[in-house]
Order: C-alpha cells, then structure tokens, then sequence
C-alpha cells in the first residue's frame, strides 16, 4: 500500500468584504428553504427496471477524520477515485482504483462550499467553491493554474463585459475545443439558516456566518447563467437560465453530450435543458425526478443523480428513464442515500461512486 500524504498546498480562508445586498428586478427572489428534505422516500419510475447491482466498500475518511458532506467525486486518467467533501481538513482526497486506500490529501481548506469536481481530458482537476463564487483548475498534483472569480464576492451582470466574477459557479464541462462552460445559480442559498451541512466544519459553526457570506452586493443565486470561456480562461459568451416567475433557478450541473450540445439540470424544475456550443437554447426535456448532478461514461452513455430523491438513473439521449436504483434515507447504518449530489461511473461502467451530501459518505454501488 501506497504511504498516505498529506499535501498543503493551498489555505485560502479569509474574510471577504461585507457589503449590502439588492434584489434582482423580474425574478421571485431567493429560495429560503430551497429543497427540504424528506420524511419518505420517491416512487421509483413506472416502467423502469431497477438495474442489477450490490454495494460494494465505502471509501474510509483519511487521518482519524470523518467526511464532510460529500459533494462530488471524478476519476483521474489513472482511474484513481478523487472526493471532494466539506470537512476543510480533508477537502480532497485521492484513493486507489479500488476506491479502498486513500493515497494522498490536499489542499485543505480551498472552499467553504465544495460543489463540482471534474477531470478534464489532460487529468487537470476542476473544482467550484459556491458560496465563495470561484473556480479553481488545478494540475493532477494539486497545484493552482487558474482561479477564476472573485473570492466572496459579485457583481451586477453586465453583457457587454464579463465583471470577471461569479455568482454561486456549480458545475463545470469542457468541449473538444478545450473552451469550458460554466453553470451559475444556487436558488438563493447562501446558505439558509438550517444548510450547515452545505459549508465545511470551521465554517458551518462561525456565529457571523452569514453575515460573513450572504451579503455580496449582488443577491446569491440571482443570477442563473450558463457561461462559456475559451482554454485560457477568457470569457466568450452566456446565457440567462433565470425563470420568468417564482424562485431563483437551481442551475446544478453540466455535461457535454457525445454529439457537442450542452445538458444543464435545473435541479428543483426538474428539467434538462440542452444548448448547443454557442449557447443557443435547442429544448427543454421535462423530467419527474431532481435533476441534480449529470455524468456522461466513457461508452457516451449519460446518467443522472436525482438528489434528496436518492436515486440514480440510466438515461438516453432523449431523456427517457432506461434504468434506476437507490432509495432515499438518513440511517447512518443503512445505504440509503440522503442526497445523491454528485456521481460518477469508472471507465468499465462496472462501478458508480455517489457523492452523498446528506449523510456525508461515499456509496460503491458494483454493477452485476
């Protein structure tokens, strides 16, 4: 077994400035309650069959430490499993193939709200920190090469020019061109009054908290956009994802499809919404289920994790349900799922690992 390393590669907590806040005209404002979680679990989809597998071992938390709530986790090129997790001591951690031996953490402490991770075409490691409204692209050690963003802060959208900030960035995905997009929009939370679990330990307990991070001059969330950049990072273009009434969108994740158009969930409409690569909207597929984290596997096939619905799903390029498993719950002795945030599926497809935001654990689910 490999030695354990415990790489500190970066530690940026600081304060940001305070400031006062404004209200968006045109849309319902901010989602307090954003998503409540159940008391029962979902009915699995009429129609569907429930896909064979068994659970296979959990990733361990490294160094005496327990998870955070978990928000995501990617494969490297070498197949090795990353998790990205809200605990600021082990925010990330690298384990072998077999998701079994955790080789190495880093870069503790690099967000306050851990939401996406991914891993581009060249093993670059992708991560947003939503609350602090930055995105970070690191090499396959760890090492910065990009932040974008302003840390704790935003800013009016202005089309002319990008104001070079984000307002709660949650998801990332890359095109064959090396441009990248970037999805925007956290329905307002930032973070609600009962939402410690969306924010790391240190953070989560501070009296000024919200004080501390709900009041850039910009409302959180009020801006749901999809924004494209080209390699190095300079803005090209967007578009608004913001609903005509009711709440802030939930814009919770990004994939590009196999044929070069971009699948969006908008998590609490429970809607996909697909766009090609200069952002022309093309259509919108109505789903019954969260559409909160979307993974496209190494076959092109594409997969959907359905939130505090506690399911994952087989889709087809039509959005159409071919397969299912999971269920929703909280019993830490159990394997139920309490929010199946993120997900991702091993280049066999033998193997899903589920980020789980609510019970603060990653499932194995082994495909038979």
């Amino acid at each position: 077994m490999k030695k354990l390393t415990l790489l500190l590669l970066v530690t940026v907590f600081v304060s940001p400035v305070v400031s006062g806040q404004s209200h968006t005209p045109g849309n319902g404002g901010p989602d307090p309650a954003n998503i409540p979680v159940p008391t029962a679990p979902t009915a699995p989809p009429a129609g569907a069959p429930m896909l064979p597998f068994h659970f296979g071992t959990r990733p361990v938390p490294p160094l005496g430490q327990k998870f955070g709530n978990v928000a995501a986790v990617a494969f490297t090129l070498e197949g090795h499993l990353l998790v990205f997790n809200r605990n600021a001591q082990i925010e990330m951690v690298e384990y072998d193939a077999t998701g079994t031996n955790a080789l190495r953490v880093f870069n503790p402490n690099i967000a306050i709200n851990p939401h996406a991770l991914r891993i581009d075409r060249y093993g670059n490691i992708w991560a947003t920190d939503a609350y602090w409204n930055v995105l970070w692209k690191l090499n396959p050690k760890g090492e910065v090469l990009m932040m974008l963003g302003k840390r704790g802060e935003n800013g009016a959208w202005n089309d002319a020019a990008w104001n070079g900030m984000f307002n709660q960035p949650l998801d990332i995905a890359f095109d064959p061109d090396d441009n990248f997009y970037v999805v925007q929009g956290h329905g307002g939370t930032s973070p609600p009054e009962d939402c410690s679990f969306c924010t790391t330990y240190p953070y989560a307990v501070r009296p000024d908290r919200h004080a501390v991070a709900a009041k850039p001059p910009v409302v959180q969330g009020s801006d749901p956009r999809i924004m494209k950049f080209d390699k190095n990072g300079r803005f090209m273009t967007s578009a608004s994802l913001a609903h005509p009434t009711g709440p802030f969108a939930t814009i919770h994740t990004v994939v590009m499809s196999p044929t070069g158009e971009l699948w969006i969930g908008d998590r609490n409409a429970k809607k996909l919404i697909v766009f090609d690569r200069n952002l022309k909207r093309l259509r919108e597929i109505q789903q019954s289920y969260l559409t909160c984290g979307l993974f496209v596997d190494a076959q092109g096939g594409l997969w959907m994790s359905a939130g505090m619905e506690g399911m994952v799903f087989k889709l087809d390029w039509n959005g159409k349900i071919l397969g299912w498993f999971g269920k929703w719950g909280n019993k830490p002795d159990s394997n139920d799922i309490g929010e199946a945030h993120q997900l991702a599926v091993s280049k066999d497809l033998k193997t899903v690992y589920v980020a789980d935001s609510i019970n603060a654990r990653v499932l194995k689910i082994d495909r038979d």
